[in-house]
């Protein structure tokens, strides 16, 4: 599983809130829609575990824009209600993220004029990307190589002439 996974499944569960919202991802253009929502990734990767295992950290951030009014004033009650809609959405334990139950904390900060936010926050444990078991006979890159078991070394003694046998 990596973090553009549990972005998919974030950005599905936020979508189910309001299917006819666009849901701008990565990139929000200048002209965007309102009522919407702009998701993104500010910090995604991992550090080393062990040999065949990382630790994956993530964090995303939802930007919610409210409908204006005539006067092109947003309501600020209606970022507060996108807001907590949001945070309860993602108030349980874990979410279903392919065949794995990942933890995700969603925060957020009082909304700013005409926008509100929710921050995701997330880490697991993973196996290493690209790590083959060369024990593993199961593990079709490295099936059919014989493991190295038995290693001869042979000390030649160098004819030079400053080497005393």
């Amino acid at each position: 599983m990596t973090y553009i996974d549990l972005m998919e499944t974030i950005a599905g569960m936020i979508s189910t809130l309001w299917p006819k919202r666009m849901l701008y991802r990565d990139f929000c253009p200048t002209d965007f829609q309102r009522p919407s929502g702009f998701l993104y990734v500010t910090n995604a990767g991992f550090t080393d575990v062990n040999i065949g295992l990382v630790e994956w950290t993530f964090e995303a951030e939802l930007t919610l824009y409210a409908a204006t009014d005539s006067y092109t004033v947003e309501s600020t009650e209606a970022l507060r209600a996108d807001q907590n809609a949001v945070l309860a959405l993602f108030a349980g334990p874990s979410i279903q993220v392919g065949d794995r139950q990942i933890a995700v904390y969603a925060t957020a900060n009082a909304p700013g004029p005409g926008e509100a936010y929710v921050t995701f926050t997330a880490s697991w444990i993973d196996a290493r990307p690209g790590y083959h078991d060369p024990e593993d006979p199961n593990d079709q890159q490295t099936a059919g190589i014989p493991l190295m078991e038995d290693f001869e070394i042979n000390n030649k003694v160098s004819s030079y002439p400053g080497n005393r046998e």
